[in-house]
């Protein structure tokens, strides 16, 4: 079914460091189901990249996007944070997950029962 990881990008217009906070998490549960940045606040998001835009708040503006491109808003009060962001998180792997099954496919970072690394250079063996 996925024929690669899916490009996730945080935004967070006041705090970047809460986006790239998200992103590391993200990276981290879910590195086999997609690739995840943050926008950083100096330079401009590269908005043609992302299959899904996740606001952790509210932007100022609208957001200049690809069509491709699905955009959710994450309001996530400061005293759910980190544990209500990670648990959304591990929800959009679980659909990713999900999905998967409906045609009996492996996460697009494993082949062969090994993951591919970060850098997408090659395998290493599967996490557990």
């Amino acid at each position: 079914m996925y024929k690669r990881r899916a490009r996730v990008l945080f935004v967070h217009p006041q705090d970047p460091g809460k986006a790239q906070q998200a992103a590391r998490w993200a990276q981290e549960l879910g590195d086999a189901w997609l690739e995840a940045r943050a926008a950083d606040g100096c330079s401009p998001p590269p908005w043609q990249w992302p299959d899904l835009v996740i606001q952790l708040e509210e932007p100022p503006h609208p957001l200049p996007l690809a069509p491709h491109t699905q955009v959710r808003t994450w309001r996530v009060p400061a005293a759910d944070w980190p544990a209500g962001v990670q648990e959304r998180i591990r929800g959009v792997i679980g659909g990713f997950k999900l999905l998967s099954r409906l045609d009996q496919s492996q996460a697009p970072g494993v082949q062969d029962g090994r993951e591919a690394d970060a850098t997408g250079a090659g395998p290493h063996p599967a996490k557990q």
